[in-house]
């Protein structure tokens, strides 16, 4: 008879109260460990600097359909300057859009570059909070779960073809299936982020969330861990775009 599988256990309360501890926990339970950081970092050198292209290409897609287009009807927060009025006369290349593209930039240069500690965890849980109509935020934005997550699934999509078509990888296919997989796996950790956001389970819970509770139980090199784990995401989502960009 195989040998069971130990049971963990997992303190609910902390899923919803510790940024960290819900990170370990979804990373646990999807499978995500350094195995599949490494073979996103091996990925990682593939791709060059490219930041802009993968931008362009996200909100290429978020132009195409009008629901998604008309939140950039609203005033976004740190832009005070021109604001399109209606659909058809907003367009990727509108003084806002080129301000929010920025701010994404800097988003994916900063998960490069910066250093993996608290700051850095508490931006990301920023930038998830920032698309919703939390009251603690100043802008009005609110971008509903079912865009955020739509979006995921196209970026998925477009990544996963995209690293299964890199020569160097399909001359090495157990490191292709390695690297698809650890793709796979953090993108939806990575959706877990914005989703926590928009769900209603601990909710009871979450004015709980204190700004010491995110480094509750967690070492340093878990935290060097998971800035290295989007350090590599974010790279083969670059190489992805200049891919397209070039057909």
């Amino acid at each position: 008879m195989a040998p069971r599988t130990p049971i963990k256990n997992v303190d609910r309360d902390r899923l919803y109260t510790d940024i960290m501890y819900r990170y370990q926990y979804v990373s646990d339970f999807v499978g995500f460990d350094e195995t599949d950081i490494k073979a996103l970092k091996d990925a990682a050198p593939l791709i060059a600097p490219l930041v802009p292209v993968i931008a362009d290409a996200v909100y290429d897609r978020l132009f195409s359909f009008d629901i998604t287009k008309q939140v950039f009807l609203e005033r976004g927060a740190g832009f005070h300057g021109h604001i399109a009025k209606n659909l058809s006369e907003m367009t990727t290349e509108d003084e806002q859009i080129k301000h929010r593209k920025n701010f994404l930039s800097k988003y994916l240069v900063k998960l490069v570059t910066a250093e993996y500690d608290a700051k850095f965890v508490k931006y990301l849980d920023y930038v998830g909070k920032i698309h919703t109509n939390t009251p603690d935020k100043k802008s009005t934005i609110n971008v509903e779960y079912v865009h955020v997550n739509a979006l995921f699934g196209w970026l998925h999509g477009f990544l996963a073809e995209t690293l299964n078509g890199l020569p160097e990888l399909q001359a090495n296919p157990a490191a292709r299936g390695k690297a698809l997989g650890a793709l796979s796996k953090l993108l939806w950790i990575q959706n877990d982020f914005f989703a926590m956001y928009y769900v209603r389970d601990g909710s009871e819970l979450m004015g709980k969330k204190t700004k010491t509770s995110i480094l509750s139980g967690v070492s340093n090199s878990s935290l060097a861990m998971f800035g290295g784990v989007m350090m590599s995401v974010f790279a083969v989502g670059i190489a992805a775009g200049m891919r397209y960009a070039m057909k």
